[in-house]
């Protein structure tokens, strides 16, 4: 059984997760908009907004990692981090509530894939326009995630309460 204290560090780990959600959020919304005003397909500054993506899905899956370990304790397998996308979409009756919904899953499970071919080029040039589909996905995700997140936040404060023998 989880403690009250340890669902409060729980919401003030996730809480500064969803800080480093929207820093990135932001840094990809200037990237973006400076690839959108250049009239050319500059690879370094594609670099950047693909850096920014990686950086947004990194700061999705520590929330989500957080959460999982908190919770069901396992993510043992090869491809625990899309599995991971995919448990964050579950309601686990008497466990935990959904984080996310589908839609919503897909878009970050956008972000995942291309965090992975993003860490892995090293023979291979970056395509300007995968990097153009990512940040399709990327587009209203900092905005779209925080009713999420608060959704989730009165979970775990409602489960505090009651943990602490004062239902709300």
């Amino acid at each position: 059984m989880r403690s009250a204290d340890a669902i409060e560090q729980l919401r003030a780990e996730l809480r500064q997760d969803l800080m480093f959600i929207e820093s990135n959020y932001g840094k990809n919304n200037d990237m973006t908009a400076r690839v959108e005003a250049s009239d050319s397909e500059d690879e370094f500054q594609y670099a950047a907004l693909g850096y920014t993506l990686h950086n947004l899905y990194n700061a999705f899956e520590s929330y989500f990692y957080r959460v999982a370990k908190f919770f069901e304790n396992e993510l043992g397998e090869s491809d625990w981090h899309r599995t991971l996308v995919e448990r964050m979409t579950l309601d686990i009756t008497g466990i935990r509530p959904a984080v996310i919904d589908l839609p919503f899953s897909r878009r970050v499970d956008e972000l995942r894939r291309f965090r992975h071919l993003f860490r892995n080029l090293y023979k291979t040039p970056l395509i300007p326009a995968k990097v153009r589909f990512a940040n399709e996905a990327a587009r209203g995700i900092g905005e779209a995630f925080r009713p999420h997140h608060d959704q989730f936040d009165s979970f775990l404060k409602d489960l505090k309460h009651e943990l602490e023998g004062n239902p709300q």
